[in-house]
């Protein structure tokens, strides 16, 4: 069963780069046997040694998982703490906002009181400007004049001293009023520039608190799919080995059938009785070979299958001759081989052609070397058209290249 050389390097080396946590959980071979798994790999074109396409897909997943998982995890947890940094400087910045509110309003205060006392100075001072000009300019020396003893000179003399001190002090607290009320103006500015800042301050660290929530919720998201994946890569997993070891076993089981009715057929006579020739030839001729027997090894799970046959290679539709004279013990569709022939040859020898896309004869035929049996095809679990070609010698699969130059020997890998 085919895949090309081209294929099977790419899925057997990236898989098994790839897959060693999928390895680990299904219990498939250790690191140290990898190396001669990729060996084997290289030479082989059955398909039970390729890892399907939802291997495939859950291998990356689980890749993906382990790779993104951790820097996904750190940025949820930079995100988090970004979130909880953002929602404490939010805190802090409305706190400062509320107290340059309170300064803001503490500063109007005294403004207006500052502001109050200037108009009640000012007041004041207009009702003293208004005696004094009422009095006229010459009231301290009539107050003199007028004094009728030392002491009424005195008190007269100190009453106009305290109204002169009176004057001075309300003009000096005005001065003060006025001092008050700029350093109250500038406070209060100076409060509301603060308030505006913390304002601003805080509806700054309100949208980066905003932000990191929402990269937090995308990170953790993030984590979420990774795990989910992670999960449905390895399920997958689990499922596909037991579909591929259910497909071994069916291929074991029908190469063991196949050899039973070989025998069957040779003890009952329903074989070819002619004179058995001894010699094959190429079924396809100048076609060359890309694979041979051996074992097979899943480059996921580990199982072993016996490939008994050659691949030889051919386009879709090309002819299949029968190797010699013989007749058609059985023609079947379906299981591992898709399409097969299986002719008998006398003296125990048989060839079966799998995977083709349609017979030219029928079971109880008799044909002759050379004669067109069927076309090359791509029917059961192949990856490409090609045609599997086995010998088998009483039941017993052979290397076919034992009719080609090499020895005669049963396929090292069976144990029917």
């Amino acid at each position: 069963m085919l895949r090309s050389g081209r294929v099977l390097s790419r899925a057997g080396v990236r898989l098994l780069a790839s897959l060693t946590l999928v390895l680990l959980f299904l219990g498939a071979p250790s690191a140290q046997a990898q190396p001669d798994i990729k060996q084997k790999l290289s030479a082989a074109s059955d398909d039970l040694a390729q890892a399907s396409k939802a291997v495939n897909a859950a291998a990356d997943a689980l890749e993906r998982a382990r790779t993104q998982l951790p820097a996904a995890q750190t940025a949820l947890a930079v995100a988090l703490s970004a979130k909880t940094s953002a929602r404490r400087a939010a805190a802090g910045a409305a706190v400062a906002e509320s107290r340059a509110t309170a300064a803001v309003l503490d500063a109007q205060k005294r403004l207006v009181a500052a502001k109050q006392r200037i108009v009640d100075m000012n007041l004041a001072i207009g009702n003293l400007s208004r005696a004094v000009y009422m009095a006229g300019p010459y009231n301290e020396l009539a107050a003199i004049l007028s004094a009728a003893t030392p002491s009424d000179f005195a008190d007269q003399l100190e009453a106009i001293r305290s109204v002169s001190r009176s004057q001075n002090k309300t003009l000096a607290d005005l001065e003060a009023a006025k001092a008050d009320v700029a350093l109250a103006t500038l406070q209060a500015q100076q409060s509301r520039d603060q308030a505006s800042a913390a304002s601003a301050l805080a509806s700054a660290s309100l949208a980066r608190a905003a932000s990191a929530a929402v990269r937090a919720v995308a990170a953790k998201a993030h984590v979420d799919a990774l795990v989910r994946a992670r999960a449905h890569g390895l399920a997958v997993a689990a499922k596909e080995k037991a579909r591929v070891k259910k497909q071994y076993l069916a291929l074991k089981a029908e190469q063991k059938r196949l050899a039973a009715l070989e025998r069957r057929s040779t003890r009952t006579g329903g074989g070819f009785t002619g004179a058995p020739s001894g010699s094959l030839i190429w079924p396809i001729p100048g076609a060359s070979i890309v694979g041979g027997v051996g074992w097979r090894v899943h480059p996921v799970y580990g199982y072993k299958s016996c490939h008994t046959g050659e691949d030889i290679r051919g386009t879709y539709g090309t002819p299949i001759l029968a190797a010699a004279d013989g007749k058609v013990i059985l023609v079947t569709n379906g299981g591992p081989y898709g399409l097969h022939t299986v002719i008998s040859h006398g003296g125990g020898v048989s060839t079966m052609s799998a995977h083709q896309s349609r017979t030219a004869v029928h079971v109880g035929e008799v044909v002759r070397q050379g004669q067109v049996v069927g076309y090359v095809g791509s029917s059961g679990w192949v990856t490409g058209p090609h045609l599997h070609w086995e010998v088998h010698v009483d039941g017993v699969p052979y290397d076919p290249m034992g009719w080609f130059g090499s020895p005669r020997v049963p396929v090292p890998c069976w144990n029917g």
